[in-house]
């Protein structure tokens, strides 16, 4: 499994992803990861398993880029501003994703 699709999954937040609807596919030069998002739920692919095709398209310079991002290390405006992240339109989308995978760190 890809550590994109592991954090991915960490990262989920069902009560943000509520008006996310849309097959959402997390591409990099070296791989790619989809995530189905419906009705506050995921469905996770990784690589070759039969995702649906993908209504959004985020690409990545590399891996670590989109770890980055997804983690907090990184701000995607900055990223996307360095052309190290972009999307295949439906920006609305590409920050309804943002939301969904950025669950807050909890204390410890």
């Amino acid at each position: 499994m890809s550590a994109l699709l592991e954090l991915l999954k960490q990262q989920f937040s069902p009560e943000h992803a509520a008006e996310l609807d849309a097959t959402i596919q997390f591409s990099w030069p070296q791989g790619h990861c989809s995530v189905g998002v419906h009705d506050g739920k995921a469905i996770f692919y990784e690589g070759s398993q039969s995702a649906p095709e993908a209504e959004l398209i985020l690409y990545f310079k590399d891996e670590k880029q989109a770890l980055d991002i997804f983690s907090g290390r990184d701000n995607p405006v900055a990223a996307f501003m360095r052309g190290e992240f972009r999307s295949n339109g439906y920006l609305v989308w590409v920050f309804q994703t943002l939301a969904a995978f950025s669950r807050p760190a909890t204390a410890s």
